[in-house]
């Protein structure tokens, strides 16, 4: 048992080494992390795919599969052409509008998929406008987990309201998290604004094909 454990933050140290220096992708890191636990015997080969019949995901999948669709139907151009409109070409205020987009739709769904549903967009945004891709997805990021935490309706919350209701407890209603929530969401806001627009980025603006 005691080997398994040294086996497992071994093969763990080696896979965050990996993911910080960026020689091979995430998903790759991910997929050769469950193969050396079960070749080292930490788990059997089942429990090693047993994750990928999880309901997280299947969703994930889901969320992307939503997402290209909304791309080939031209509903993301549309959103993008929003985002320039409202935005404009400078860099701060299509960062902000972003942001708030992101936080919008996580008030209403879970944050992954509002990440996925803007992402196409935001990128074709960033092209048009001439600003830096990441300038744009970081913010992207941040404003769909912030506004995951003003709602009920995100994955963290509705696992945690699940405990609560299997143990009998109380539950939460859509709008408790707003309290605490939406202010968090509009000071996470603020600081991206002061501090991520600022940041200077090193990554090239490189836009996936699929938001070309």
């Amino acid at each position: 048992m005691e080997s398994h454990l040294i086996l497992t933050l071994v093969i763990l140290a080696v896979a965050l080494i990996v993911f910080l220096t960026d020689r091979l992708s995430s998903e790759l890191v991910a997929l050769l992390v469950a193969v050396a636990l079960a070749i080292t015997g930490v788990l059997t080969p089942q429990e090693a795919l047993s994750g990928f019949s999880t309901t997280a995901v299947i969703t994930i999948m889901a969320v992307f599969i939503l997402a290209e669709a909304l791309r080939r139907s031209g509903i993301s151009d549309q959103v993008g052409q929003l985002l320039l409109k409202i935005g404009g070409k400078g860099e701060v205020r299509l960062t902000v509008i972003v942001m708030m987009a992101g936080a919008f739709l996580s008030l209403f769904m879970n944050n992954i998929a509002a990440a996925a549903v803007l992402l196409p967009a935001a990128s074709g945004a960033a092209k048009k406008a001439g600003v830096n891709t990441s300038k744009i997805l970081m913010p992207l990021a941040f404003g769909t987990i912030l506004g995951g935490t003003a709602t009920l309706l995100t994955t963290a919350n509705i696992v945690i309201n699940s405990l609560l209701v299997d143990r009998g407890l109380h539950s939460f209603s859509v709008t408790d998290f707003a309290w605490v929530g939406v202010p968090v969401t509009i000071a996470g806001a603020g600081a991206v604004h002061t501090t991520g627009c600022r940041a200077p980025s090193q990554r090239s603006n490189t836009v996936p094909v699929w938001a070309a």
